[in-house]
């Protein structure tokens, strides 16, 4: 009756076992006082402990020899209820898994056992990592994207210098830092400025600009900081408010920042450093709140060196300096801003005009020493006077034909109409007459030319023999 007894536990004991076995998760039990008595491979396969290595321990001595950081075994014990806890274990390699230890407790209430389940919580923080990781570079590209898509509807940026000029002035938008425009006249520097203001939080707040070189000195003051009422002969009834004044909120942009005085470069330094403004004829002074973005077309290091500016006011302007290149240094640009413009002024005078590629040629080898402003005047006299629909380069001022005639080592006039392999053939021999004129040796000539030595012999022979019809060809050198 005893032998049944022991075969029907220790049946159970192995169905038990087996469902131990079997779980997913980590599961082991120990005694009441901390001692393992049976773990499954859940946990072998999550910590990297063997059963064998962990049987007839206590948890506490795991804690001793720092394989694990804390025993909630011992806490699920001393509580006398269930306890859950983030714990790290350090076996082949450092893991956090998350523990739930449950005390069994007999009739007396003592804790007799505790089964406690740990999952793997590494995978899932790699997991957590990782999909952060994925959202930062999901928010980059949406901000890249829209970088992009803002610099194109924005501004004609199709040369290397001019979109990265563009990609750091939509980062510099995102600040309030002080912006420094420097480059020729003509490059566009308003542009920019009203980018910056557009792609940053005070886009709806005023856009103030104002040329320094535009108004007279004694005007600028006023116009600049404001007045009050009988401040000078001629004061408005009741005073004005200023251009700082009125940019509060939003961006005040201050073209040709080197026409200023030496005492109107004073007077706005004090703006910068204290953000009040006074207004002429007021000891009074008001708070305001701008982002400030100047411009100038000349060297301001040249000028501070002649006295003409001051250093203080310099380096609290160019905080971020934007160099923006002229137009014949950024090639790729003028055809994109041609087509621009021709769609423009064709909308607004209701024209259908076209440009030929020859025309366009023209206008990539001119250097445009008025930069976009003249390409833009260009575009719109075209438009306004040519009598035809297509544009060619007869339309075109006598400096833009040079400038492409320039650009090509030669040009060739053809008098009158002749076969074309003739044609071929004439500019052939005179190519080769010519090399073997200026050339020391075959060898020479066949690199000058880019073609074998070998050729060189045969067409120079060929030329010599050849009957010379009278050249209807005029070679220009330029």
């Amino acid at each position: 009756m005893v032998v049944d007894e022991e075969k029907k536990f220790e049946i159970v004991n192995a169905k038990l076992n087996a469902i131990l076995q079997s779980s997913y998760d980590g599961i082991y039990i120990t005694d009441g006082k901390g001692l393992f008595l049976n773990v499954n491979k859940g946990v072998e396969r999550i910590t990297g402990l063997k059963k064998d290595d962990l049987i007839g321990v206590y948890t506490t001595d795991l804690v001793e020899n720092e394989i694990i950081d804390r025993s909630v075994v011992k806490m699920a014990i001393e509580a006398k209820e269930r306890i859950t806890i983030n714990q790290r274990i350090k076996a082949d390699r450092i893991k956090e898994v998350m523990v739930t230890a449950t005390p069994i407790l007999n009739k007396d209430g003592e804790v007799e056992y505790v089964v406690a389940n740990l999952r793997d919580m590494t995978d899932l923080i790699h997991l957590e990592n990782e999909c952060c990781k994925a959202k930062l570079l999901s928010k980059q590209y949406y901000s890249q994207l829209l970088m992009e898509k803002n610099i194109k509807e924005k501004i004609i940026a199709e040369s290397e210098g001019t979109k990265q000029l563009m990609q750091l002035a939509y980062r510099m938008a995102q600040v309030d830092s002080t912006v420094l425009l420097e480059g020729e006249s003509g490059t566009g520097k308003e542009v920019f400025t009203r980018f910056i203001h557009e792609m940053s939080p005070r886009r709806n707040g005023p856009f103030i600009c104002i040329n320094c070189a535009g108004i007279p000195e004694n005007l600028l003051e006023a116009e600049l900081f404001g007045y009050e009422e009988g401040a000078f002969t001629g004061a408005r009834k009741g005073g004005k408010a200023g251009q700082i004044e009125l940019a509060d909120g939003g961006t005040l942009f201050l073209d040709e920042i080197n026409s200023l005085s030496m005492n109107l470069q004073g007077k706005l330094l004090r703006v910068i450093e204290t953000l009040e403004v006074s207004r002429v004829g007021s000891v009074k002074s008001h708070k305001v709140n701008f982002r400030l973005i100047t411009a100038t077309n000349e060297n301001l290091q040249e000028m501070i060196d002649n006295r003409l500016f001051r250093q203080d006011l310099y380096f609290r302007l160019r905080i971020v300096p934007l160099y923006i290149p002229p137009l014949r240094k950024r090639k790729k640009d003028i055809i994109p801003l041609v087509m621009h413009y021709l769609k423009y002024f064709n909308k607004k005078y209701d024209r259908k005009k076209e440009i030929s590629v020859n025309t366009l040629k023209c206008f990539e080898a001119y250097e445009w020493p008025g930069n976009v402003r003249e390409l833009k005047n260009v575009i719109e006299r075209l438009i306004v006077i040519t009598p035809n629909d297509l544009i060619t380069e007869k339309d075109l001022p006598p400096e833009f034909i040079s400038s492409a005639k320039c650009d090509h080592k030669f040009h060739i006039i053809i008098k009158e109409i002749v076969p074309l392999k003739e044609l071929m053939d004439e500019v052939e021999t005179q190519l080769i007459n010519l090399a073997m004129e200026q050339c020391n040796s075959t060898r020479e000539a066949a690199k000058a030319l880019n073609i074998s030595q070998t050729s060189v012999v045969r067409k120079f022979k060929e030329a010599e023999s050849k009957f010379k019809f009278e050249p209807k060809l005029v070679q220009e050198n330029h």
